[in-house]
């Protein structure tokens, strides 16, 4: 199997391993493997329409969207996984059309964009207002399974969770439900000046197959036509779960799928909740001594402690995505 190691980061620690570098042999073995990352993969549902069609506006700007999400979200050799994890307190204070826009309506800070944030929050969420999903979504990916093979029609990622492994792990549970779904080959087609994607698909197996000359409708560029061998065979079966296991090393493993936990894993024990004042004076009172003290409703009532309610917790270089059809 062949690692992709582009920043050749693996070639300086073996330098100092050889050197009697303790450090170095530490950084080999460690791995996120055994630890749950804070973003999982399940089916998309129509409720979810909203907030993948602005993914896909921030993903591909000035490309006319031809994808169709609500219709793709209903048929039935359809799929579509999105990448997911819980909101944040402050994703959603400005309201759920704050919420889904993109980067750039974010942060465009003109008279007239102000205005019509404002009247987004003020007036329209209250009269008409978006439902939002239950969780956050920082990414999706679309298939078609057509005959014996599947079609990744688009991968797309929040500007802000690239460089996160989200779109690697969308490809992998992509593949997966392939699988799953018994096609014998996996295709798709990305942008030809898309080297980063590119490199990505060469790595999980697929290979350069044929080109579709002005594909894409917002500049007339190339598309490279990419397909896998077949995924059901023990050769990339094999591969693949090294390439599965590599990125649970870097990334931490994913809920998905088919795919719940680890072996023997479980998670870990939420923190016993610290005794009130009220209830340490409760205890330390013998039995004996409680009995003989006079019971008062006032006196309870008065005694009550105010306490304060904890605070809440809170690539465009691509990440290899690959690119949507047109």
């Amino acid at each position: 199997m062949t690692f992709s190691d582009p920043k050749n980061l693996l070639g300086s620690v073996f330098a100092e391993l050889e050197s009697g570098n303790d450090d170095a042999a530490s950084f080999v073995v460690e791995s996120k493997s055994s630890a749950r990352n804070e973003f999982s993969v399940r089916r998309a549902s129509l409720n979810d329409a909203l907030m993948l069609e602005s993914i896909e506006r921030e993903a591909f700007p000035g490309m006319t969207p031809v994808t169709r999400i609500g219709r793709d979200l209903s048929r039935q050799n359809g799929l579509y996984l999105t990448a997911v994890r819980d909101w944040r307190a402050d994703e959603q204070e400005l309201g759920p059309r704050f919420a889904i826009a993109t980067k750039s309506e974010k942060e465009d800070d003109s008279f007239t964009a102000r205005l019509r944030r404002n009247v987004d929050r003020y007036v329209l969420d209250k009269v008409n207002r978006p439902k939002l999903p239950g969780d956050y979504i920082a990414g999706f990916v679309g298939l078609w399974f057509v005959l014996d093979e599947a079609h990744i029609v688009i991968i797309g990622l929040r500007e802000v969770e690239r460089r996160k492994g989200i779109g690697e792990q969308l490809l992998i549970s992509a593949l997966e439900q392939a699988v799953e779904n018994d096609s014998r080959v996996v295709t798709l087609e990305v942008r030809e000046s898309n080297e980063a994607a590119i490199e990505l698909y060469r790595k999980y197996g697929f290979q350069e197959v044929g080109l579709r000359r002005r594909y894409y409708s917002d500049n007339g560029e190339n598309a490279v036509i990419m397909t896998t061998p077949p995924i059901q065979s023990d050769d990339y079966q094999n591969q693949f779960n090294g390439l599965v296991e590599q990125h649970a090393d870097n990334w931490g493993w994913v809920s998905r799928p088919g795919f719940a936990a680890p072996e023997g894993w479980e998670p870990e024990p939420e923190p016993e909740p610290e005794p009130t004042p009220e209830s340490e004076t409760a205890a330390e009172v013998p039995l004996s001594q409680e009995a003989e003290q006079p019971s008062s409703e006032a006196e309870v009532s008065d005694s009550k402690l105010s306490e304060s309610e904890p605070e809440p917790t809170s690539d465009s270089e691509p990440e290899g995505e690959p690119e949507k059809e047109s």
